[in-house]
């Protein structure tokens, strides 16, 4: 389906809007950067009341920090990975730091109220929790499974256009692919898979959560980045 990207960007995080036939933003956002959000779609003729679907790359808060207010605003359709439900809806608490990096094993002897507090973001219901092979039609795209940094993390896909939403499963932050932020990520085994996944995708245009877009032949310079790493190792 033809539409066109317009990416949000702060120094932390971005989002996306994607405007076609229907108005949608993927991940939204750690919650103080509403006022970008609203801009951004001001700047293109819209308003927060026009946005059809929100689409959640991951559960962490600087994805879904607006998702709730969006929907409250909106009414827009929600849609995330399954497994990732639980958190984003509230109905469980945001994981401890793990123990895949150095930084992640030092805040994990903190107490959970200072790590929860921090990633704090109101909760919203999801109205499409989703998997790998699904398919969101009334935008033209489909659903890859990208486990690893959290247990539900999903890209969306536009085959016919070769791009991609990859939520925080490869960064570009200064212009080079990165891993995700691994103290708040859940499986190394799962995070290669997922980067090999999307480096078999064909894309030409890659989105990421943090840095900037991927492109041109996104999914070479992705696999060049995963073979690199596992020279490195």
């Amino acid at each position: 389906m033809d539409f066109q990207v317009v990416p949000i960007v702060t120094a932390g995080c971005n989002a996306y809007l994607v405007k076609g036939r229907r108005v949608a933003l993927v991940d939204t956002l750690v919650p103080r950067a509403f006022g970008r959000i609203v801009k951004v779609l001001n700047e293109n003729g819209l308003s927060v009341g026009d946005v059809e679907y929100v689409l959640i790359t991951h559960g962490h808060f600087d994805h879904v920090g607006n998702a709730a207010r969006i929907k409250e605003l909106s009414g827009a359709v929600v849609v995330a990975g399954a497994a990732d439900v639980p958190v984003i809806e509230g109905s469980e608490p945001v994981p401890p730091m793990s123990d895949l990096s150095a930084v992640g094993r030092l805040l994990g002897k903190l107490p959970d109220s200072w790590t929860r507090w921090y990633q704090k973001s109101d909760p919203v219901p999801v109205d499409r929790k989703v998997r790998g092979g699904d398919s969101i039609d009334e935008l033209g795209l489909e659903v890859v499974g990208l486990p690893g940094h959290t247990p539900g993390g999903v890209a969306f896909y536009d085959r016919e256009g070769r791009r991609a939403f990859i939520g925080d499963l490869v960064s570009c932050l200064f212009g080079r692919c990165g891993m995700p932020t691994l103290s708040a990520s859940r499986s190394l085994e799962e995070i290669r898979a997922s980067q090999e996944l999307l480096a078999g995708l064909g894309l030409d245009t890659a989105y990421p959560g943090h840095g900037r877009t991927i492109g041109p032949d996104a999914s070479r310079v992705i696999g060049e980045f995963v073979r690199g790493r596992k020279s490195r190792a």
